[in-house]
């Protein structure tokens, strides 16, 4: 009787190890699969690389050359005035420059969300293509001191498609 006994659970000891190994087995292919279907992507590079963002940037300078022109002409405007006459300038140059940084604002608005929505255009294009069930931001900007550098959030596996993408923003972006 003893013997049978060892002999089930030599039987049993059997079936578990068999069990054990496909289950770890199947659980080894499933997170390469997985690690397969990760997309990585450079989302500042691939912002900078978008031809709206050079318009952003010339037409934010814009805005900050006007204010500063602006203010610099109110300030020789109101030399010498009195408290009362300096609030009136300041009001009618207010009154002045709202509407035309109302139009630069809403500019600028327009042109970032139009970026935007050709950068997720054009991740979700790459990852259909590609298959990917998800695209991560590769890298996350840091403010170190003064400077700002961008740190890897994924450290080993997945695609990088950020050239990928920044293909495709161009063949959107295209005349």
């Amino acid at each position: 009787m003893n013997f049978n006994l060892s002999r089930r659970t030599k039987k049993l000891c059997k079936i578990v190890t068999i069990l054990a190994a496909i289950v770890f087995l199947s659980f080894l292919f499933t997170n390469s699969a997985i690690a397969q279907s990760i997309g990585l992507v450079n989302l500042a590079k691939v912002t900078a690389s978008h031809s709206n963002t050079e318009k952003i940037n010339q037409l934010s300078q814009e805005l900050r050359t006007e204010l500063q022109q602006r203010q610099e002409k109110l300030n020789q405007e109101g030399k010498g005035l009195e408290e009362t006459e300096l609030m009136k300038l300041e009001e009618k140059f207010n009154e002045e420059w709202e509407p035309v940084k109302q139009k630069m604002l809403a500019q600028l608005q327009s042109l970032q969300a139009e970026r935007n929505s050709d950068i997720v255009q054009a991740i979700k294009a790459v990852g259909e293509k590609g298959n990917y069930e998800v695209i991560i931001n590769s890298e996350v900007p840091v403010f170190t001191g003064n400077d700002m550098t961008e740190y890897p959030i994924i450290l080993y596996g997945g695609d990088n498609i950020t050239q990928d993408v920044i293909a495709e923003i161009e063949k959107i972006t295209a005349p």
